[in-house]
């Protein structure tokens, strides 16, 4: 497979979350399944008009990579690679017109990173405040100032913060916790320059559920935990479950999980054998991890497989007394907010910046980004 043209944001970041072998035949009704018949399935009228261009798109041109099995997967893993990376390089030129950013390569702690200075940041070094970015690509594919960059600009330009894209192993070449490492290596790195309550964490897709796993890594680190963190497009179960898993996968023309709810999907590459329900993989299995994370956005959409996923863990954070935020988009799919054209991702980058200033106590830009 290779790519050709300009990759549309719905299908590259649905590929992430939806890679699967061939479905076996749904159980009967008497098991408590739900048929469903097919139905004609319109855009959301309460999307803009750039919105319901970008949709319309992604029916168009469809997803090449959402049916591939893992084997295919591997097979066309340099062209995937080289095919998203292409796609993000042509998005950031247009980013950093909009945005006034520098970009500096570093390494903190042996791991490389994209530290994105924006020229808004306040003069007084006893104001500035760090997020540390984890980008997407289902753990296998995507680097920091690629896909990373795709979101660290934006937010670096709309708070006034630094951000740091982070590099971080991913597979088949690494395997789960190299991820985790790595970002607690950048993390100390950061606590080196400036207490935690002055750092923030945020991903997006894998870079999302890397976020929570990390949290609870540096919770095994007994680390203090930063002031705040951003999961988005992704919730605290590395594998997606619940309702949204079956309807983003019928949505976008993916294939639909196993009857028996498996789903092998693209980040298996990364995660091999692990125990799924271990809290360092998925923290939503334990209220003891979720109890000590920090204040947690969550940003999602209706036409996301990772919806049911970031519901789940919301309503699980504000059980258990923690401080959480969940802001959901009609009529949008995965990682929607990675196209800084569409007016709803303004408004999804508006939200992160003014979470993200409320917790680490720090005054926005005026008229950030705008």
């Amino acid at each position: 497979m290779g790519w050709t043209g300009k990759i549309a944001p719905m299908a590259l970041w649905l590929a992430a979350s939806g890679t699967a072998m061939a479905a076996t035949p749904a159980p009967s009704a008497t098991e408590g399944v739900r048929n469903v018949p097919g139905f004609a399935l319109p855009l959301s009228p309460y999307l803009s008009p750039e919105a319901q261009a970008a949709m319309r798109s992604a029916v168009v041109n469809g997803d090449p990579v959402a049916k591939m099995d893992n084997a295919t997967v591997l097979k066309e893993l340099a062209a995937i690679r080289k095919g998203a990376d292409a796609w993000a390089y042509g998005e950031i030129q247009a980013l950093r017109e909009r945005y006034p950013v520098e970009l500096h390569h570093e390494r903190w702690n042996g791991v490389p990173v994209v530290r994105v200075e924006p020229r808004s940041a306040p003069a007084d070094p006893a104001q500035r405040r760090l997020l540390i970015e984890l980008h997407g690509g289902a753990f296998v594919f995507g680097r920091a100032d690629s896909l990373g960059l795709l979101e660290a600009i934006p937010v670096a330009a709309m708070t006034g913060a630094t951000v740091v894209a982070v590099e971080y192993r991913q597979g088949p070449e690494h395997h789960f916790p190299a991820a985790s490492e790595d970002v607690a290596a950048v993390y100390r790195a950061a606590l080196e320059k400036m207490p935690a309550q002055h750092i923030g964490l945020f991903g997006c897709s894998a870079g999302g559920v890397l976020t929570g796993e990390s949290l609870a890594w540096f919770d095994k680190e007994k680390l203090p935990m930063p002031a705040a963190a951003g999961l988005f497009c992704a919730g605290g179960d590395a594998r997606y479950g619940g309702d949204s898993r079956y309807v983003a996968a019928a949505v976008t023309d993916a294939l639909l999980p196993h009857a028996d709810g498996s789903l092998p999907i693209m980040e298996d590459l990364y995660y091999g054998k692990v125990d799924f329900r271990d809290p360092l993989v998925s923290p939503v299995f334990s209220d003891a991890v979720l109890a000590r994370f920090p204040p947690t956005l969550f940003i999602t959409a209706t036409r996301a497989a990772e919806m049911s996923n970031v519901a789940y863990t919301h309503s699980r954070l504000v059980d258990l007394g923690r401080e959480s935020d969940l802001h959901v988009w009609d009529g949008l799919g995965h990682a929607f907010h990675l196209d800084a054209r569409l007016p709803e991702s303004q408004q999804a980058y508006r939200v992160m910046a003014r979470f993200f200033a409320r917790h680490l106590q720090m005054p926005l830009p005026a008229s950030p980004g705008e």
